[in-house]
């Protein structure tokens, strides 16, 4: 496969806005006045109408999608470290972190939060597993946040705080 060939200068100058026009007459900004013309911009910019309906509700309301996916994900790790612990062995926590993502339950949950993104294991499994490890999220790894899968009682924070060993 040849390797792309980089622009010359020459290439790059005819490419950009000409600097001598814009000083002169100034940077006139894209109005964009209808729907069509919406409509076709973002898709120039290669943006679906899922994406771009999801991008304005969190940006343009008090939308808490973000915040409920991070509790279910630590829920369902939360959970699966349960279970370990009921085994009576924790894996460590990247293999915890592997075996919640791979799980359908977090395929389709996911599917239900942002039915735009592609699922891709790597990706999630890092960054579940960076989320997890972050000292700023360790307040929501207290009492009261979860409760016991299937049932209504809530895990304590000895029980938490057996399974979820953090490093200082």
């Amino acid at each position: 496969m040849p390797r792309k060939k980089d622009l010359t200068v020459k290439e790059k100058w005819a490419k950009a806005e000409e600097p001598h026009i814009v000083l002169s007459e100034g940077k006139r900004p894209k109005i964009i006045n209808t729907w069509n013309s919406l409509g076709e911009q973002l898709g120039n910019l290669g943006v679906s109408p899922q994406e771009a309906f999801r991008i304005i509700k969190e940006k343009k309301t008090k939308d808490t999608t973000r915040q409920n996916w991070k509790m279910i994900r630590f829920t369902l790790f939360v959970w699966e470290r349960i279970k370990e612990d009921s085994r009576g062995y924790l894996k460590p926590k990247i293999d915890t972190v592997k075996a919640v993502v791979n799980d359908r339950r977090f395929k389709d949950l996911m599917y239900g939060y942002y039915p735009d993104l592609k699922f891709n294991y790597e990706n999630e499994v890092n960054l579940l597993n960076r989320l997890i490890a972050e000292k700023i999220q360790r307040p929501y790894f207290t009492e009261g946040y979860y409760k016991y899968e299937r049932t209504n009682k809530i895990i304590p924070q000895k029980h938490i705080d057996k399974i979820l060993v953090f490093k200082k």
